[in-house]
């Protein structure tokens, strides 16, 4: 998480971030950022019966054209009602990109917040402005509980003039949009080489990134990006990184991937944590591994999944612990029960590798965990390299 000084502590604030991955980033940044957030969503999520849910959590239903006319009329009071809230002095989450795609890439800005910034300064004092603050959401792989988000927050910037009506104005707005937001993305254009990147990527962050200069990463992964990206016509220096990818998908360690520490792990340290996660399992976390399975075999949009998985365990946790309470008063048993399972079900997120890989890393032969190993090295000498 970088930049969180950038964030204003008070006014009217409209955050502008790319949306990788749906609701995720949502979630993510209403956990992070400080302030209370207000988030504009898809109309068509909107169902009468949860309207007090959404209103709990600040969500603001936005029409589009395909939901149908009754429904676009709907806007005029969504939009009057987002003008108040910002003019209020409070925050508003806006995906300028104005829909979300599982990719390392930004898609071109639209004019949605232009048309929100301009359309809350008649609401504003005289003399007042509103300011946009971009955000950079940048996953390694999000449908794989326990990969890295690096979160990048940029400047602000202020608008105190500008109408719905000037077109030269709103081009203008949505342009400077997208050229404070582009730099806080970690782009890759070619979707073939997004896995050569989340491999480098999750070399640095298990093995170098510790050890580099505070507050480095994203420059260090934007530094990768661009080694990942470059001689678009030949692949020749990623050699090292597909032989590892073709490598772990052979023996069955795909996962490995994102986390190659286990690669280089020794077997003591594998079994120790393999019997954690075992005890992790065995007391809930089943639960959510089941749910999470269903959940992907239900969704074949990619960009779905993940969110889907995280918004059943807020649902799903908090619900049991509930009925763990009532079964405890019930039989007898001593309430403290309740917060030291929730401890233990949070205590399985400082092992974040999957219970399948540990197992897997823990019975490769010899032979193949030191030509695994071995390619590790060169990867970990590769990005060190290139960081110097």
């Amino acid at each position: 998480m970088y930049g969180l000084e950038n964030v204003p502590p008070k006014g009217p604030l409209i955050v502008a971030s790319n949306h990788p991955s749906a609701f995720l980033e949502a979630s993510l940044l209403g956990t992070v950022l400080g302030r209370p957030l207000h988030y504009l969503v898809r109309g068509d999520m909107f169902h009468p019966k949860f309207q007090w849910l959404f209103d709990w959590t600040n969500q603001i239903p936005i029409y589009r054209k395909k939901d149908g006319i009754s429904n676009l009329r709907k806007n005029a009071s969504s939009f009057d009602l987002t003008y108040r809230k910002l003019a209020a002095g409070e925050a508003v989450v806006i995906f300028p990109e104005a829909k979300t795609t599982l990719e390392k890439k930004m898609r071109p800005i639209q004019r949605g917040t232009a048309h929100l910034a301009f359309g809350t300064l008649p609401f504003l004092q005289e003399g007042e402005g509103i300011h946009v603050l971009p955000v950079g959401v940048n996953y390694t792989e999000p449908r794989l509980p326990g990969t890295d988000v690096l979160i990048k927050v940029g400047s602000p910037f202020l608008t105190t003039s500008g109408t719905r009506e000037d077109r030269e104005a709103i081009d203008s707005f949505t342009e400077t949009v997208s050229e404070v937001l582009s730099p806080l993305i970690i782009q890759i254009p070619d979707e073939g080489r997004e896995l050569s990147y989340d491999v480098l990527a999750s070399v640095y962050y298990r093995f170098i990134y510790s050890g580099r200069p505070e507050g480095s990463a994203h420059h260090d992964l934007l530094l990768i990006a661009y080694k990942v990206n470059e001689n678009p016509e030949q692949k020749s220096h990623l050699t090292e990184v597909h032989s590892f990818i073709q490598k772990v998908k052979k023996y069955k360690v795909k996962e490995a991937v994102y986390f190659p520490d286990m690669i280089t792990s020794s077997r003591v340290g594998l079994l120790i944590m393999l019997i954690l996660k075992l005890i992790w399992l065995i007391a809930g976390g089943w639960i959510w591994r089941g749910v999470r399975h269903l959940i992907f075999s239900k969704i074949k949009t990619n960009t779905f999944k993940s969110p889907v998985s995280v918004g059943a365990a807020m649902v799903l946790f908090p619900l049991i612990a509930m009925l763990f309470v009532i079964a405890c008063f019930i039989i007898g048993w001593p309430v403290w029960i309740v917060p030291a399972w929730m401890l233990l079900m949070a205590a399985g997120g400082f092992f974040r590798p999957p219970f399948q890989l540990i197992w897997k890393s823990l019975t490769l032969t010899p032979k193949i965990k030191s030509a695994l190993k071995k390619d590790v090295k060169l990867l970990k000498k590769d990005v060190a390299n290139w960081l110097t």
